[in-house]
């Protein structure tokens, strides 16, 4: 279905799995909603964050080598929170022999714990949940009917997108061509080109097949797994709670400080 769910090393089975995925879904909306409001220059509540991840992942049995290449999107922010500390103004401190801003360090930790915490969040829900189930869970909690329409084709055709782009470039190679220079580059534009086209004139062809078929703007039911019961939903809550618990206590110590 989509590239981050077939990044899936060995198919596993737990509760976590067999899960309601609206319930998954909630949690995971909640538990990235607790880290972004965690207040500005602390640590404790993100190492309570850090801590119920990790608990979840285990529980998921998600492996390490998959967590580490979600965190491959990080990078460019990485990048930009090493240069807050130096370009920050403010009072300095000395860390490592070098004199960086205080706040501009603060600032940098917050932004570097929240998105990591973020998407190694989305990597075991990921691990845990196959993309129609993402979109069973979307219409149970009674999505807008376009969006999950729109999330279910593009999960159903970037594979195929995707497989029309490497037997391109496969012709391409065996005609001689390997577009590893700038000056090959015209190539690789005219593939692209050509992929776009088709990917509009399959759409059309999809949409007039689906209207012939009585499409109503509707997707099918999947009915994939059984809607999420009362203890179902009180696991969820009770798996974000800690993430809540220390966001609030920290927010609360810090008006109190102030």
């Amino acid at each position: 279905m989509s590239l981050a769910h077939a990044a899936a090393e060995a198919p596993v089975e737990t509760a976590l799995h067999r899960a309601a995925p609206e319930c998954k879904l909630v949690a995971l909306l909640a538990f990235v909603l607790a880290v972004a409001l965690v207040p500005h220059g602390q640590v404790l509540p993100y190492a309570v964050d850090a801590l119920l991840l990790a608990a979840v992942a285990v529980w998921a049995r998600a492996t390490p080598g998959f967590l580490a290449r979600r965190l491959i999107v990080e990078v460019p922010f990485v990048a930009f929170v090493v240069l807050l500390p130096f370009v920050t103004a403010g009072p300095r401190v000395e860390v490592l022999g070098l004199a960086v801003s205080e706040g501009g360090l603060w600032t940098a930790w917050g932004i570097l714990a929240k998105a990591t915490l973020a998407v190694l969040a989305t990597g075991v829900f990921a691990a845990t949940t196959s993309a129609p189930e993402i979109i069973a869970g979307m219409e149970r909690l009674r999505a807008p009917r376009t969006l999950t329409a729109v999330a279910g084709f593009a999960l159903r055709y970037v594979q195929v997108v995707v497989e029309e782009m490497r037997r391109l470039q496969l012709a391409r190679v065996a005609r001689g061509d390997d577009a590893r220079w700038l000056w090959q580059a015209r190539a690789v534009a005219r593939t692209a080109g050509s992929v776009t086209i088709r990917c509009f004139e399959r759409g059309e062809r999809v949409h007039t097949a689906m209207l012939a078929r009585g499409f109503d703007g509707r997707m099918p039911v999947l009915g994939l797994s059984a809607p999420a019961g009362v203890a179902t939903w009180v696991v969820a809550v009770a798996c974000v709670a800690p993430a809540a618990v220390a966001c609030v206590l920290a927010a609360t110590a810090g008006t109190v400080t102030a």
